[in-house]
């Protein structure tokens, strides 16, 4: 007599979600678009995953951005987090690496498991926001599949300076299909990006010590919402 769970049990009690969402032309599970307006601009303390504490954390954006040994953690058990990050403004589903060398499947895997834990935690009344990565065209379709289109997206420039045409190259695509109203960067502005951004830096979301510059914009009441057109890279 078997007194445990079945594979296949063992798969509907920790995956119980996966019957009801929508998925795209790629198999993959499609998150719903965050919008703008669901994140408050004038009151918003970038933090990075591994500092989230539970208590308030109401005016948090939550950076999901570490090594994938740490971020396995909430794949292997995914609805273990959910009541903390509900407490939280927002925060991007976790960043599981894409290298250029990286075998296609472990590519797929990865975005696969980044875009079925954003659509549990957002079944779960959880702001999530998709992150997306990308590495050579050939990984385009599966990067830039799972999300739906004209909503707030994250993405990280941490480590990006020495590919930046790969970068650059992905980056456009991204903005082509997926057509983000705002995008999050994580990291350093780098030139050529145009869009409608809103900018972090290493330091601001991993050290709670640092005055950064969202302290003098919640002082001043600016907005730290800005724009780069093609004309203000060219100097029109």
């Amino acid at each position: 007599m078997n007194k445990g769970l079945t594979e296949y049990d063992t798969f509907k009690v920790v995956r119980p979600l996966f019957d009801e969402f929508i998925l795209d032309e790629f198999d993959m599970p499609v998150m719903h678009k965050v919008e703008e307006s669901s994140l408050n601009f004038s009151n918003i303390n970038p933090t990075n995953l591994q500092n989230l504490k539970k208590g308030k954390n109401n005016n948090k954006l939550v950076f999901p951005f570490n090594y994938d040994k740490v971020l396995k953690r909430y794949w292997d058990d995914p609805l273990k987090y959910i009541p903390l990050f509900q407490t939280v403004m927002g925060i991007g589903t976790p960043d599981f690496s894409i290298y250029e060398n990286m075998n296609s499947n472990q590519i797929r895997t990865n975005v696969y498991q980044n875009r079925w834990l954003g659509c549990t935690w957002q079944h779960y009344g959880v702001n999530a926001i998709p992150t997306i990565g990308w590495a050579l065209a050939n990984t385009y379709d599966i990067c830039f599949s799972g999300t739906e289109k004209n909503g707030v997206v994250m993405i990280s420039t941490v480590g990006c300076q020495s590919k930046k045409d790969v970068f650059m190259r992905g980056f456009y695509e991204m903005k082509r299909r997926i057509n983000p109203s705002l995008i999050i960067v994580y990291g350093d502005m780098l030139p050529g990006m145009t869009g409608k951004f809103i900018n972090f830096k290493y330091d601001e979301c991993f050290n709670d010590n640092v005055k950064s510059k969202i302290q003098q914009i919640k002082l001043f009441e600016l907005s730290p919402i800005f724009e780069i057109t093609e004309d203000y890279i060219y100097g029109f």
